[in-house]
Protein backbone atom coordinates (compact mmCIF):
# COMPACT_ATOMS: atom_id res chain seq x y z
CA UNK A 1 0.00 0.00 0.00
CA UNK A 2 3.03 2.36 0.71
CA UNK A 3 4.26 1.89 -2.50
CA UNK A 4 0.79 2.41 -4.24
CA UNK A 5 0.77 5.95 -2.46
CA UNK A 6 4.14 6.81 -3.10
CA UNK A 7 3.73 5.78 -6.73
CA UNK A 8 0.84 8.13 -6.74
CA UNK A 9 2.77 10.89 -5.28
CA UNK A 10 5.53 10.86 -7.60
CA UNK A 11 3.12 11.45 -10.46
CA UNK A 12 1.50 14.41 -8.51
CA UNK A 13 4.51 15.66 -8.52
CA UNK A 14 5.87 15.18 -11.40
CA UNK A 15 2.63 17.11 -13.19
CA UNK A 16 3.78 20.03 -10.54
CA UNK A 17 7.09 20.19 -11.97
CA UNK A 18 7.26 18.98 -15.57
CA UNK A 19 3.43 20.12 -16.45
CA UNK A 20 2.70 17.07 -17.99
CA UNK A 21 -1.30 15.68 -18.85
CA UNK A 22 -1.06 12.94 -16.93
CA UNK A 23 -4.65 13.02 -15.82
CA UNK A 24 -7.19 10.95 -16.64
CA UNK A 25 -10.75 11.75 -18.26
CA UNK A 26 -13.84 10.28 -17.14
CA UNK A 27 -17.03 9.60 -19.40
CA UNK A 28 -20.67 10.04 -18.60
CA UNK A 29 -21.91 7.06 -16.20
CA UNK A 30 -23.97 6.97 -13.20
CA UNK A 31 -21.48 4.89 -10.96
CA UNK A 32 -19.47 6.67 -8.39
CA UNK A 33 -16.11 6.43 -8.99
CA UNK A 34 -16.05 7.97 -12.74
CA UNK A 35 -16.47 12.24 -12.32
CA UNK A 36 -18.43 14.13 -14.93
CA UNK A 37 -20.64 17.09 -15.60
CA UNK A 38 -23.26 17.85 -17.59
CA UNK A 39 -26.10 20.46 -18.84
CA UNK A 40 -28.92 19.64 -20.22
CA UNK A 41 -31.08 22.31 -21.86
CA UNK A 42 -34.99 22.05 -23.35
CA UNK A 43 -37.43 23.81 -25.44
CA UNK A 44 -41.09 23.07 -25.40
CA UNK A 45 -43.45 24.04 -28.23
CA UNK A 46 -46.59 23.18 -28.67
CA UNK A 47 -46.02 20.75 -31.74
CA UNK A 48 -42.76 18.77 -30.41
CA UNK A 49 -40.44 18.78 -27.62
CA UNK A 50 -36.76 18.61 -28.22
CA UNK A 51 -33.66 17.94 -25.18
CA UNK A 52 -30.16 18.20 -25.90
CA UNK A 53 -27.16 17.17 -23.26
CA UNK A 54 -24.22 18.90 -23.59
CA UNK A 55 -21.00 16.91 -21.65
CA UNK A 56 -18.10 18.18 -19.97
CA UNK A 57 -15.40 15.69 -19.45
CA UNK A 58 -13.58 16.42 -16.00
CA UNK A 59 -9.85 15.21 -15.17
CA UNK A 60 -9.53 13.42 -11.50
CA UNK A 61 -6.38 15.07 -10.84
CA UNK A 62 -7.04 18.64 -10.40
CA UNK A 63 -4.10 21.39 -9.68
CA UNK A 64 -4.78 24.24 -7.36
CA UNK A 65 -1.93 27.20 -7.41
CA UNK A 66 -2.17 29.17 -4.55
CA UNK A 67 -0.18 32.77 -4.45
CA UNK A 68 -0.01 35.20 -0.82
CA UNK A 69 1.74 38.17 -0.43
CA UNK A 70 1.88 39.36 3.11
CA UNK A 71 3.20 41.90 5.12
CA UNK A 72 4.04 43.78 1.85
CA UNK A 73 3.52 47.49 3.81
CA UNK A 74 3.54 49.60 0.62
CA UNK A 75 6.99 48.47 -0.42
CA UNK A 76 8.63 49.51 3.01
CA UNK A 77 11.06 46.86 3.03
CA UNK A 78 11.22 46.27 -1.06
CA UNK A 79 10.41 49.04 -3.13
CA UNK A 80 6.95 50.29 -4.00
CA UNK A 81 7.98 49.17 -8.20
CA UNK A 82 8.02 45.51 -7.15
CA UNK A 83 4.65 45.19 -7.71
CA UNK A 84 4.96 45.94 -11.34
CA UNK A 85 7.17 42.79 -11.41
CA UNK A 86 4.90 40.59 -8.98
CA UNK A 87 2.18 41.80 -11.07
CA UNK A 88 3.13 40.63 -14.20
CA UNK A 89 4.03 37.02 -12.97
CA UNK A 90 0.67 36.61 -11.14
CA UNK A 91 -1.62 37.91 -14.66
CA UNK A 92 0.79 35.67 -16.21
CA UNK A 93 -0.47 32.85 -14.33
CA UNK A 94 -4.04 33.76 -14.26
CA UNK A 95 -3.93 34.29 -17.97
CA UNK A 96 -2.09 31.38 -18.42
CA UNK A 97 -3.96 28.64 -16.02
CA UNK A 98 -7.13 27.95 -14.86
CA UNK A 99 -6.10 27.06 -11.36
CA UNK A 100 -4.76 30.42 -9.88
CA UNK A 101 -5.87 31.73 -6.80
CA UNK A 102 -4.30 34.59 -5.27
CA UNK A 103 -4.72 36.38 -1.50
CA UNK A 104 -3.25 39.32 0.32
CA UNK A 105 -2.34 38.08 3.66
CA UNK A 106 -2.48 41.30 5.67
CA UNK A 107 -0.81 44.33 6.45
CA UNK A 108 -0.44 45.10 2.76
CA UNK A 109 -1.28 49.05 2.58
CA UNK A 110 0.88 50.77 5.65
CA UNK A 111 4.56 51.48 5.87
CA UNK A 112 5.87 53.41 3.24
CA UNK A 113 5.27 57.54 2.27
CA UNK A 114 3.62 56.16 -1.38
CA UNK A 115 1.14 53.71 0.40
CA UNK A 116 0.69 56.11 3.38
CA UNK A 117 -0.32 59.21 1.06
CA UNK A 118 -2.91 58.11 -0.38
CA UNK A 119 -4.31 55.41 2.73
CA UNK A 120 -3.37 52.27 -0.08
CA UNK A 121 -5.60 53.10 -2.87
CA UNK A 122 -2.85 52.76 -5.05
CA UNK A 123 -2.58 49.21 -3.99
CA UNK A 124 -6.06 48.71 -4.76
CA UNK A 125 -5.74 49.53 -7.93
CA UNK A 126 -3.22 47.46 -8.61
CA UNK A 127 -4.55 44.69 -6.72
CA UNK A 128 -7.75 45.22 -8.88
CA UNK A 129 -5.67 45.23 -12.22
CA UNK A 130 -4.00 41.86 -10.74
CA UNK A 131 -7.06 39.69 -10.08
CA UNK A 132 -6.69 38.62 -6.27
CA UNK A 133 -9.51 36.72 -5.25
CA UNK A 134 -9.48 38.23 -0.68
CA UNK A 135 -7.53 40.09 0.97
CA UNK A 136 -7.30 39.04 4.68
CA UNK A 137 -7.27 41.87 7.45
CA UNK A 138 -3.89 41.86 9.23
CA UNK A 139 -3.31 44.06 12.34
CA UNK A 140 -1.84 47.30 10.82
CA UNK A 141 -5.23 47.65 8.33
CA UNK A 142 -6.30 49.26 11.45
CA UNK A 143 -3.57 51.84 12.00
CA UNK A 144 -5.51 54.62 9.91
CA UNK A 145 -8.52 53.69 11.40
CA UNK A 146 -10.27 50.54 10.53
CA UNK A 147 -12.84 52.85 8.85
CA UNK A 148 -10.08 53.37 5.98
CA UNK A 149 -10.08 50.27 4.90
CA UNK A 150 -13.93 50.30 4.81
CA UNK A 151 -14.44 52.72 2.46
CA UNK A 152 -12.70 50.38 -0.40
CA UNK A 153 -15.95 48.43 0.24
CA UNK A 154 -18.62 51.24 0.37
CA UNK A 155 -20.00 51.21 -2.98
CA UNK A 156 -18.40 54.65 -3.53
CA UNK A 157 -16.20 54.77 -6.58
CA UNK A 158 -15.06 58.11 -5.87
CA UNK A 159 -12.79 57.12 -2.94
CA UNK A 160 -11.99 53.71 -4.22
CA UNK A 161 -13.51 50.14 -4.56
CA UNK A 162 -12.07 46.21 -4.48
CA UNK A 163 -12.83 44.13 -6.75
CA UNK A 164 -11.81 41.57 -4.12
CA UNK A 165 -13.72 40.78 -0.42
CA UNK A 166 -12.12 41.58 2.24
CA UNK A 167 -11.68 38.31 4.66
CA UNK A 168 -12.18 38.72 8.95
CA UNK A 169 -14.20 35.61 10.31
CA UNK A 170 -12.76 36.30 13.94
CA UNK A 171 -13.02 39.56 14.22
CA UNK A 172 -16.34 40.42 15.86
CA UNK A 173 -18.22 43.28 18.01
CA UNK A 174 -17.80 42.74 21.77
CA UNK A 175 -21.59 43.70 21.84
CA UNK A 176 -22.86 41.42 19.73
CA UNK A 177 -20.09 39.39 18.12
CA UNK A 178 -21.71 40.46 14.40
CA UNK A 179 -18.53 40.67 12.12
CA UNK A 180 -17.87 44.08 10.74
CA UNK A 181 -20.38 44.41 7.71
CA UNK A 182 -18.23 44.79 4.93
CA UNK A 183 -16.04 42.17 5.66
CA UNK A 184 -16.55 38.65 4.51
CA UNK A 185 -15.75 35.11 6.33
CA UNK A 186 -14.28 33.11 3.74
CA UNK A 187 -14.03 33.21 -0.45
CA UNK A 188 -15.61 30.53 -2.45
CA UNK A 189 -13.44 30.06 -5.39
CA UNK A 190 -14.63 27.63 -8.49
CA UNK A 191 -11.81 25.51 -10.54
CA UNK A 192 -12.94 23.51 -13.12
CA UNK A 193 -16.21 22.59 -10.83
CA UNK A 194 -14.59 22.15 -8.41
CA UNK A 195 -14.76 24.15 -5.03
CA UNK A 196 -12.10 26.01 -2.84
CA UNK A 197 -12.78 28.31 0.27
CA UNK A 198 -10.53 30.27 1.40
CA UNK A 199 -10.94 31.31 5.11
CA UNK A 200 -9.54 34.62 6.49
CA UNK A 201 -8.57 35.14 9.92
CA UNK A 202 -6.67 37.61 12.01
CA UNK A 203 -4.22 36.21 14.83
CA UNK A 204 -3.95 37.00 18.46
CA UNK A 205 -2.08 39.91 17.74
CA UNK A 206 -4.62 42.51 19.29
CA UNK A 207 -1.76 43.73 21.44
CA UNK A 208 -0.18 44.73 18.19
CA UNK A 209 -2.48 47.35 17.52
CA UNK A 210 -3.10 50.72 19.55
CA UNK A 211 -5.88 50.15 21.94
CA UNK A 212 -8.21 52.86 20.54
CA UNK A 213 -8.09 51.51 16.94
CA UNK A 214 -9.42 48.03 17.88
CA UNK A 215 -11.94 49.31 20.79
CA UNK A 216 -15.53 47.49 20.58
CA UNK A 217 -13.83 44.76 18.54
CA UNK A 218 -12.16 41.43 19.84
CA UNK A 219 -10.43 38.35 17.60
CA UNK A 220 -11.95 35.01 18.75
CA UNK A 221 -9.85 31.89 18.70
CA UNK A 222 -8.32 31.15 15.37
CA UNK A 223 -8.18 27.37 15.59
CA UNK A 224 -11.66 27.39 16.80
CA UNK A 225 -12.92 30.27 13.54
CA UNK A 226 -11.18 28.08 11.44
CA UNK A 227 -12.62 24.95 12.33
CA UNK A 228 -15.86 26.18 12.49
CA UNK A 229 -15.99 27.93 8.61
CA UNK A 230 -14.31 24.69 7.53
CA UNK A 231 -17.39 22.63 8.74
CA UNK A 232 -19.69 25.11 7.38
CA UNK A 233 -17.99 24.90 3.86
CA UNK A 234 -17.81 21.44 3.44
CA UNK A 235 -21.42 20.51 4.79
CA UNK A 236 -23.34 23.09 3.27
CA UNK A 237 -21.62 25.20 0.53
CA UNK A 238 -20.15 22.02 -0.76
CA UNK A 239 -16.98 22.98 -0.78
CA UNK A 240 -13.93 20.53 -1.51
CA UNK A 241 -10.99 21.60 -0.85
CA UNK A 242 -10.70 24.83 2.24
CA UNK A 243 -7.51 26.66 2.94
CA UNK A 244 -6.74 29.09 6.06
CA UNK A 245 -5.23 32.51 5.44
CA UNK A 246 -3.96 33.08 8.96
CA UNK A 247 -2.40 36.98 9.60
CA UNK A 248 -0.15 35.94 12.48
CA UNK A 249 2.57 32.67 12.39
CA UNK A 250 2.54 30.66 15.13
CA UNK A 251 3.75 26.88 15.25
CA UNK A 252 1.55 25.74 18.05
CA UNK A 253 -1.56 27.42 16.20
CA UNK A 254 -0.42 25.62 13.02
CA UNK A 255 0.21 22.05 15.00
CA UNK A 256 -3.40 22.84 16.12
CA UNK A 257 -4.65 23.90 12.40
CA UNK A 258 -2.87 20.67 11.06
CA UNK A 259 -4.63 18.09 13.70
CA UNK A 260 -8.09 19.69 12.54
CA UNK A 261 -10.13 16.25 10.77
CA UNK A 262 -12.95 15.44 9.47
CA UNK A 263 -15.51 18.33 8.14
CA UNK A 264 -13.25 20.79 9.83
CA UNK A 265 -9.98 19.46 7.65
CA UNK A 266 -7.80 22.04 6.19
CA UNK A 267 -5.66 21.48 3.27
CA UNK A 268 -3.22 24.48 3.43
CA UNK A 269 -2.05 27.27 5.21
CA UNK A 270 -0.80 30.42 4.65
CA UNK A 271 0.75 32.58 7.25
CA UNK A 272 1.86 36.49 8.11
CA UNK A 273 3.14 39.06 10.45
CA UNK A 274 6.41 37.69 11.27
CA UNK A 275 7.94 38.91 8.34
CA UNK A 276 9.67 34.99 8.24
CA UNK A 277 10.44 33.20 4.79
CA UNK A 278 8.81 29.93 5.89
CA UNK A 279 7.65 26.88 3.41
CA UNK A 280 7.47 23.79 4.85
CA UNK A 281 4.68 21.23 5.99
CA UNK A 282 3.30 19.58 9.09
CA UNK A 283 3.27 15.71 8.69
CA UNK A 284 1.02 14.75 11.98
CA UNK A 285 -1.93 14.08 10.83
CA UNK A 286 -4.00 12.56 13.47
CA UNK A 287 -6.61 10.96 11.47
CA UNK A 288 -6.35 13.27 8.30
CA UNK A 289 -6.95 11.66 4.78
CA UNK A 290 -4.45 12.42 1.91
CA UNK A 291 -1.31 14.83 2.08
CA UNK A 292 0.45 16.62 5.17
CA UNK A 293 -0.66 20.05 5.45
CA UNK A 294 1.84 22.89 3.94
CA UNK A 295 2.07 25.66 4.92
CA UNK A 296 4.14 29.18 3.94
CA UNK A 297 5.48 33.20 4.19
CA UNK A 298 6.96 35.05 2.71
CA UNK A 299 9.56 37.63 4.83
CA UNK A 300 8.11 40.44 1.72
CA UNK A 301 12.25 41.60 1.36
CA UNK A 302 12.82 41.05 -2.17
CA UNK A 303 14.82 37.69 -1.79
CA UNK A 304 10.78 36.68 -0.21
CA UNK A 305 8.04 38.35 -1.91
CA UNK A 306 5.41 35.49 -2.76
CA UNK A 307 4.49 32.14 -0.65
CA UNK A 308 3.16 29.97 -3.14
CA UNK A 309 1.71 26.06 -2.58
CA UNK A 310 0.43 24.01 -4.92
CA UNK A 311 -2.38 21.19 -4.24
CA UNK A 312 -3.00 18.18 -6.31
CA UNK A 313 -6.81 17.07 -5.78
CA UNK A 314 -8.13 13.24 -6.39
CA UNK A 315 -11.75 13.48 -7.56
CA UNK A 316 -12.15 9.73 -6.95
CA UNK A 317 -10.92 9.83 -3.57
CA UNK A 318 -11.64 13.31 -2.41
CA UNK A 319 -8.30 14.24 -0.64
CA UNK A 320 -5.58 16.30 -1.45
CA UNK A 321 -3.20 13.86 -2.64
CA UNK A 322 -0.27 15.52 -2.35
CA UNK A 323 1.04 19.19 -2.33
CA UNK A 324 3.69 21.82 -2.70
CA UNK A 325 5.03 24.54 -0.75
CA UNK A 326 7.74 27.15 -1.67
CA UNK A 327 8.47 31.36 -1.55
CA UNK A 328 9.54 33.21 -4.58
CA UNK A 329 12.06 35.95 -4.68
CA UNK A 330 12.53 39.06 -6.60
CA UNK A 331 14.95 36.51 -8.82
CA UNK A 332 11.93 34.85 -9.48
CA UNK A 333 9.97 37.63 -11.40
CA UNK A 334 11.44 38.55 -14.40
CA UNK A 335 9.21 41.19 -16.46
CA UNK A 336 7.15 44.36 -15.39
CA UNK A 337 3.61 45.17 -16.14
CA UNK A 338 3.73 48.36 -17.90
CA UNK A 339 -0.18 48.44 -16.90
CA UNK A 340 0.85 48.53 -12.98
CA UNK A 341 3.62 50.82 -13.67
CA UNK A 342 1.18 53.44 -15.45
CA UNK A 343 -0.44 53.24 -12.08
CA UNK A 344 2.08 53.63 -9.54
CA UNK A 345 3.43 56.68 -11.88
CA UNK A 346 0.14 58.73 -12.08
CA UNK A 347 0.14 58.75 -8.28
CA UNK A 348 3.46 59.07 -7.73
CA UNK A 349 3.60 61.55 -10.14
CA UNK A 350 0.93 64.17 -8.67
CA UNK A 351 2.68 67.54 -7.80
CA UNK A 352 1.23 67.79 -4.51
CA UNK A 353 2.88 64.14 -3.38
CA UNK A 354 6.30 65.27 -4.99
CA UNK A 355 6.16 68.64 -2.92
CA UNK A 356 5.33 66.14 0.25
CA UNK A 357 8.11 63.35 -0.01
CA UNK A 358 11.32 65.68 -1.65
CA UNK A 359 10.56 68.24 0.99
CA UNK A 360 14.36 67.82 2.83
CA UNK A 361 14.01 67.73 6.71
CA UNK A 362 18.37 67.40 7.48
CA UNK A 363 21.28 65.81 6.12
CA UNK A 364 23.09 63.03 7.97
CA UNK A 365 27.01 61.99 8.27
CA UNK A 366 26.04 58.67 9.50
CA UNK A 367 23.23 56.36 9.54
CA UNK A 368 21.02 55.67 12.63
CA UNK A 369 19.17 52.45 13.90
CA UNK A 370 16.21 52.56 16.03
CA UNK A 371 18.57 51.91 19.45
CA UNK A 372 19.75 55.21 18.52
CA UNK A 373 16.26 56.83 17.16
CA UNK A 374 13.95 55.86 19.73
CA UNK A 375 15.73 58.09 22.64
CA UNK A 376 15.66 60.90 20.03
CA UNK A 377 12.05 60.41 19.70
CA UNK A 378 10.98 59.84 23.51
CA UNK A 379 13.20 63.16 24.36
CA UNK A 380 11.32 64.92 21.61
CA UNK A 381 8.28 64.21 23.38
CA UNK A 382 9.08 65.15 26.52
CA UNK A 383 10.50 68.46 24.91
CA UNK A 384 7.98 69.46 22.72
CA UNK A 385 4.75 68.27 24.32
CA UNK A 386 6.38 70.37 27.91
CA UNK A 387 6.61 67.09 30.24
CA UNK A 388 8.40 65.63 32.54
CA UNK A 389 9.43 62.26 30.77
CA UNK A 390 8.94 60.72 27.16
CA UNK A 391 8.63 57.41 26.38
CA UNK A 392 8.45 55.38 23.10
CA UNK A 393 8.77 51.66 22.04
CA UNK A 394 11.59 50.91 19.71
CA UNK A 395 9.47 49.06 17.28
CA UNK A 396 8.10 52.34 16.09
CA UNK A 397 10.92 53.10 14.01
CA UNK A 398 11.22 50.57 11.95
CA UNK A 399 14.00 51.21 8.91
CA UNK A 400 17.50 52.95 9.30
CA UNK A 401 17.98 56.54 9.28
CA UNK A 402 20.10 56.70 5.89
CA UNK A 403 23.60 58.74 5.73
CA UNK A 404 23.06 61.88 3.48
CA UNK A 405 19.55 63.89 2.87
CA UNK A 406 16.83 63.11 4.44
CA UNK A 407 13.45 63.83 2.71
CA UNK A 408 9.77 63.64 3.85
CA UNK A 409 9.39 60.31 2.13
CA UNK A 410 12.38 58.54 3.64
CA UNK A 411 11.45 59.74 7.38
CA UNK A 412 7.46 58.38 6.74
CA UNK A 413 9.22 55.35 6.27
CA UNK A 414 11.34 55.45 9.52
CA UNK A 415 8.33 55.97 11.47
CA UNK A 416 5.38 55.34 9.36
CA UNK A 417 2.63 55.24 12.40
CA UNK A 418 -0.20 57.40 13.05
CA UNK A 419 0.45 57.26 16.71
CA UNK A 420 -1.19 60.26 18.67
CA UNK A 421 0.80 61.40 22.36
CA UNK A 422 -1.50 60.60 25.46
CA UNK A 423 -0.50 62.36 29.21
CA UNK A 424 -1.10 61.37 32.90
CA UNK A 425 0.47 62.37 36.20
CA UNK A 426 2.15 59.53 38.20
CA UNK A 427 4.01 59.46 41.11
CA UNK A 428 7.48 59.04 41.65
CA UNK A 429 6.79 55.59 43.65
CA UNK A 430 5.16 54.30 40.47
CA UNK A 431 7.69 55.63 38.01
CA UNK A 432 10.06 53.64 40.86
CA UNK A 433 7.94 51.04 40.29
CA UNK A 434 7.44 50.74 36.53
CA UNK A 435 11.65 50.39 36.43
CA UNK A 436 11.57 47.38 37.97
CA UNK A 437 8.71 46.19 35.84
CA UNK A 438 10.83 47.62 32.67
CA UNK A 439 13.45 45.52 33.44
CA UNK A 440 12.40 42.06 34.21
CA UNK A 441 9.31 42.64 31.22
CA UNK A 442 9.32 45.24 28.61
CA UNK A 443 12.84 46.12 27.37
CA UNK A 444 11.08 47.55 24.14
CA UNK A 445 10.26 51.02 25.98
CA UNK A 446 12.41 53.80 25.61
CA UNK A 447 13.46 56.63 27.93
CA UNK A 448 13.98 60.27 27.05
CA UNK A 449 17.38 60.45 27.05
CA UNK A 450 17.42 62.87 30.52
CA UNK A 451 16.18 59.81 32.34
CA UNK A 452 16.73 56.23 33.70
CA UNK A 453 16.30 53.00 35.43
CA UNK A 454 18.44 51.36 37.66
CA UNK A 455 17.83 48.69 40.41
CA UNK A 456 14.35 49.24 40.34
CA UNK A 457 15.01 52.78 40.66
CA UNK A 458 13.82 56.01 38.12
CA UNK A 459 16.22 58.74 37.63
CA UNK A 460 16.07 62.35 36.03
CA UNK A 461 19.81 63.62 34.83
CA UNK A 462 20.85 60.95 37.33
CA UNK A 463 19.03 62.53 40.64
CA UNK A 464 16.39 59.56 41.65
CA UNK A 465 12.99 60.58 42.15
CA UNK A 466 10.84 61.69 45.33
CA UNK A 467 8.36 59.30 46.04
CA UNK A 468 5.51 61.18 46.78
CA UNK A 469 5.89 64.04 44.27
CA UNK A 470 3.17 63.79 40.97
CA UNK A 471 5.15 64.11 37.46
CA UNK A 472 3.70 64.48 33.92
CA UNK A 473 4.80 61.68 31.89
CA UNK A 474 3.89 61.20 27.91
CA UNK A 475 3.93 58.36 25.69
CA UNK A 476 2.68 56.91 21.89
CA UNK A 477 -0.90 55.71 22.28
CA UNK A 478 0.15 52.53 21.38
CA UNK A 479 1.97 51.74 24.52
CA UNK A 480 0.13 53.63 26.58
CA UNK A 481 -3.13 52.14 26.31
CA UNK A 482 -1.69 48.67 27.20
CA UNK A 483 -2.98 48.08 30.77
CA UNK A 484 -0.17 46.32 32.01
CA UNK A 485 2.07 49.82 31.91
CA UNK A 486 1.96 52.53 33.80
CA UNK A 487 0.39 55.42 32.14
CA UNK A 488 -3.49 54.16 32.59
CA UNK A 489 -2.21 54.02 36.16
CA UNK A 490 -2.02 57.92 36.40
CA UNK A 491 -4.68 60.79 37.00
CA UNK A 492 -5.78 63.43 34.65
CA UNK A 493 -5.06 61.49 31.40
CA UNK A 494 -4.66 63.72 28.51
CA UNK A 495 -4.97 62.63 24.47
CA UNK A 496 -3.25 65.22 22.96
CA UNK A 497 -3.83 66.39 19.08
CA UNK A 498 -0.10 65.66 18.15
CA UNK A 499 1.02 62.70 16.27
CA UNK A 500 4.20 61.57 17.02
CA UNK A 501 5.79 61.60 13.53
CA UNK A 502 5.16 64.89 13.25
CA UNK A 503 6.61 65.81 16.00
CA UNK A 504 9.98 64.16 14.91
CA UNK A 505 9.64 66.14 11.75
CA UNK A 506 9.56 69.65 13.91
CA UNK A 507 12.21 68.84 15.23
CA UNK A 508 14.32 67.85 12.54
CA UNK A 509 13.04 70.98 10.43
CA UNK A 510 14.71 73.01 13.88
CA UNK A 511 17.67 71.45 13.51
CA UNK A 512 20.60 74.65 12.50
CA UNK A 513 23.07 72.42 12.61
CA UNK A 514 25.45 70.74 9.71
CA UNK A 515 24.18 67.39 10.35
CA UNK A 516 21.59 65.95 12.18
CA UNK A 517 22.47 62.88 15.04
CA UNK A 518 20.38 61.73 17.43
CA UNK A 519 22.53 61.85 20.13
CA UNK A 520 23.00 65.46 20.29
CA UNK A 521 19.26 65.49 21.48
CA UNK A 522 16.07 67.62 20.26
CA UNK A 523 16.15 71.01 18.45
CA UNK A 524 13.38 72.67 20.46
CA UNK A 525 13.61 76.13 21.14
CA UNK A 526 11.93 77.95 23.78
CA UNK A 527 11.25 81.03 20.60
CA UNK A 528 8.09 79.89 18.81
CA UNK A 529 8.71 78.89 15.71
CA UNK A 530 6.18 78.54 12.61
CA UNK A 531 5.64 74.96 11.37
CA UNK A 532 3.42 74.00 8.68
CA UNK A 533 1.35 70.62 9.53
CA UNK A 534 2.42 68.14 7.47
CA UNK A 535 0.21 66.37 5.22
CA UNK A 536 -0.76 63.70 7.47
CA UNK A 537 -2.01 65.66 10.25
CA UNK A 538 -5.73 64.95 11.20
CA UNK A 539 -6.53 68.59 12.88
CA UNK A 540 -8.19 71.31 11.09
CA UNK A 541 -5.66 73.94 12.39
CA UNK A 542 -3.30 74.51 9.19
CA UNK A 543 -0.41 75.91 11.22
CA UNK A 544 0.70 75.93 14.58
CA UNK A 545 3.81 76.90 16.87
CA UNK A 546 6.65 75.05 18.27
CA UNK A 547 6.03 75.74 21.59
CA UNK A 548 1.88 75.36 20.95
CA UNK A 549 -0.06 75.15 24.33
CA UNK A 550 0.74 72.48 25.87
CA UNK A 551 -1.97 69.84 27.58
CA UNK A 552 -2.79 70.40 31.32
CA UNK A 553 -2.04 67.34 32.59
Amino acid sequence: MKKILLLSSMIALTMIFLGCSLLTTTTLTTTDSQITSSSTTQTTSSASTTSSTTTTYLERFQTIEIYSINDYHGGAYSSVSILAKIGDFLKYKKDTTDHTIIIANGDIFQGSAFSNYYHGRPIVEIFNNIGFDAFVIGNHEFDWGIDKIANYNDGDLTNGEADFPFLAANIVSTSNEAMMPWTEPYKIVTINGLKVGIIGVIGDVINSISASRVEGYVFQNVVNSIGEYANHLRTNENVEVVIAAVHEYDEATNLAIARLTGSQRIDAVFNGHTHQNQASYIGENRGRLGAAMPHAQASSFSDSLLAKIVLIYDRETKTVLTSQSSTLSESNLSSIDSDIMDIINDYANRTDYIVFVNEQLAITKYSFGKTALAPWGSSVIRDYVGVDFGFVNAGGFRVTMDVGVLTMGEMVEIYPFDNYIKTSQVTGSQLHDFCAYMILKSPDIVLDDQASCSDGKFYKNSVELNASTLYTIAAVDYIFDKTNYIFLKGVNITLTEYLMRDLLVIDLRNNDALYFNPSDGTSYRATPVMVKIPFFQPVTLSYYYQDIQRPVA
